[in-house]
């Protein structure tokens, strides 16, 4: 079918691929796209190549920011600890910057068990209340699908980061339980409840559409998206009736997003995928949710009760909402501006950081690198 299409969730965090990640938009259709930002131990966060792909690509692209986790991560920096974070000001600096929202990934249970830090935190609920009174959506990914927590009993499969619970039999191995995190994610609507808030993956819970109902009857500023998780082709289509239903009583509230892989190849947390791979993704979503055909089932723990999966075969109002309108209205149509100047005192203070903190000369000469193409850009920006 004809569409105008928006991808609201892609990972992107090497600067070195922003042509194929051009390709891919244009492979796909895509009308705009929307990149995220992820923290990272390594290197604080790719916040750098977010406004590098904002700035190269301009009206075609937003970008979400992740927060500076860094005196938590160091060791050496304990001693500031959680006072050094001050999270509502970064959420400040980030609007100042030119982000057009915040990925919060403090739901994820590894990060959250790696951090010590949740959702429900003050500092955390401090920073959405200030995303809150800036009009600033925040993307916060909740859990992982409910299988993870009980892994034993699929062979072979092991999420990424729940390694170490494996190893040591001890059930989740200190992870936040499912309906913890889920807890937290009702807890910050509760307290910011003008805040505009997008649950990835349909909150992991499609599973139990009428929880998740509830939660959206609820809650009027709760969304979700579509990146894929993979788990839930096998749970929409065993309850396809049910699925056709909640999408279509909730066709104003769902955001269309592959969850697209643009990593550099050192990263291990999140698997190295091609253009090709990327566009794999993204069409499985789009023939699951506008034909009836059969499709293989990509969810490595349910293809061994169900193979094939069917499409829920939406219609075409549904799925124009779906595709492009509803992220429109929620992010206020054009991106933001980055603000030049500011960005390349950020990059210059992040460069430094990077040096400071020993990461490797391959880490800091890429963010050095953007650093100075964007002030190439700056000379030629209107």
């Amino acid at each position: 079918m004809d569409r105008n299409l928006i991808d609201s969730h892609i990972h992107f965090s090497n600067h070195d691929r922003l042509n194929e990640l051009e390709r891919y938009r244009q492979g796909i259709g895509a009308e705009k796209i929307c990149v995220l930002s992820l923290p990272i131990k390594q290197r604080i966060n790719f916040n750098p190549e977010i406004l590098f792909a904002k700035a190269r690509l301009g009206a075609c692209c937003y970008g979400l920011a992740s927060f500076d986790y860094d005196t938590l991560f160091d060791p050496q920096a304990h001693r500031t600890g959680r006072a050094g974070l001050d999270l509502p000001g970064q959420v400040e600096g980030f609007r100042n910057l030119g982000f057009d929202g915040l990925k919060i990934f403090l739901g994820k249970p590894t990060f959250q068990r790696e951090l010590g830090l949740k959702l429900t935190d003050p500092e955390v609920l401090g920073a959405l209340k200030r995303a809150e009174s800036l009009r600033l959506p925040a993307l916060i990914h909740i859990a992982d699908p409910l299988i993870f927590w009980s892994y034993k009993s699929v062979p072979g499969f092991i999420p990424p980061g729940w390694e170490e619970a494996a190893k040591s039999g001890e059930g989740s191995g200190g992870m936040p339980s499912y309906d913890e995190l889920q807890s937290q994610a009702l807890a910050v609507l509760r307290a910011c409840p003008d805040l505009a808030v997008v649950f990835p993956h349909l909150l992991s819970m499609a599973h139990d559409l009428s929880r998740l109902s509830d939660i959206l009857d609820r809650f009027p500023n709760a969304y979700l998206d579509l990146a894929p998780g993979l788990y839930f082709y096998y749970e929409l289509d065993r309850q396809r009736t049910a699925a056709r239903e909640f999408f279509a009583h909730f066709q104003e509230r769902i955001l269309f997003g592959t969850d697209g892989f643009w990593f550099p190849e050192w990263f291990s947390e999140f698997p190295y995928a091609t253009v090709e791979d990327n566009l794999h993704r993204s069409s499985q979503l789009l023939r699951f949710l506008e034909s009836e055909d059969e499709l293989d089932n990509p969810f490595v723990p349910s293809r061994r009760i169900k193979t094939h999966v069917r499409g829920l075969g939406l219609g075409r109002e549904i799925l124009e909402k779906i595709f492009h309108k509803n992220f429109l209205a929620l992010y206020s149509g054009a991106p933001r501006k980055i603000d030049l100047p500011s960005c390349l005192e950020y990059l210059d203070e992040f460069v430094d950081r990077l040096a400071a903190g020993g990461a490797g000369p391959q880490i800091s000469k890429a963010v050095a690198e953007q650093r100075q193409a964007l002030e190439v850009l700056g000379e030629v920006l209107p």
